[in-house]
């Protein structure tokens, strides 16, 4: 295990425990079935266990799942089919952190904001992935989109505080946009000791960034 990952608290064995749900009118459940249990005999997959939802449909209703193929591969949740060379990718994904980002960027483009939550639920410090996609320039809008929503909706609990610092390291980003949603997602935490770093970028360059400070500060003094 490294040391990023002992920090994080997401702790993925070498060959990742993979549990599939199928069903036995799905087209495409036999093909991924296949590759899942070749992929186990080379040693790629340490524990396989696949669940036909029509013989134990109270496992996809535990789990909330809705439609098949569907797989966990270590933490990561993932709908619908996928092809041989996908499933390498996320089975080396859940070995390391770095593919937490990864996973973060497909289900929110996807729109599958409830994956990102349940992983959240599970690895609450997974939130530094989501606070360092709010200031990736090159993330798709509904990745922006999707992280937006994850922080309304994490900002004034505990498990937020420990991604507070790089949203205030942000306040000074070079990238307007990035300062003032920054701003904006420290006014949701409701916490005033947050007004004398927020009231610097009341003098900033940017007239939407000058407004937007206005307005947290606003929020956080009547909040």
């Amino acid at each position: 295990m490294t040391k990023k990952q002992e920090n994080t608290g997401l702790e993925s064995a070498v060959e990742p425990t993979v549990m599939m749900l199928m069903g036995q009118h799905c087209t495409f459940c036999g093909p991924m079935m296949q590759i899942l249990t070749d992929l186990m005999k080379s040693g790629q997959i340490g524990e396989l266990r696949i669940f036909n939802i029509e013989k134990q449909p109270e496992i996809a209703q535990r789990l909330g799942v809705r439609s098949v193929p569907w797989l966990q591969i270590g933490p990561f949740e993932l709908a619908g089919a996928r092809s041989k060379q996908e499933i390498i990718e996320w089975l080396q994904r859940a070995s390391s952190f770095d593919g937490v980002r990864d996973y973060f960027e497909e289900v929110l483009s996807e729109g599958n904001i409830k994956f990102a939550r349940r992983l959240i639920e599970r690895y609450p410090q997974a939130l530094e992935n989501i606070v360092e996609l709010m200031a990736d320039p090159e993330a798709k809008i509904n990745v922006r989109l999707g992280v937006g929503v994850i922080i309304e909706e994490s900002a004034d609990s505990d498990i937020f505080r420990p991604v507070i610092p790089r949203l205030l390291a942000y306040l000074s980003d070079d990238d307007a946009r990035v300062r003032g949603d920054a701003c904006h997602y420290l006014s949701l935490t409701r916490d005033k000791a947050y007004i004398p770093h927020i009231e610097k970028l009341l003098q900033d360059d940017s007239h939407e960034v000058r407004e937007i400070a206005q307005d947290s500060l606003d929020e956080l003094r009547t909040g």
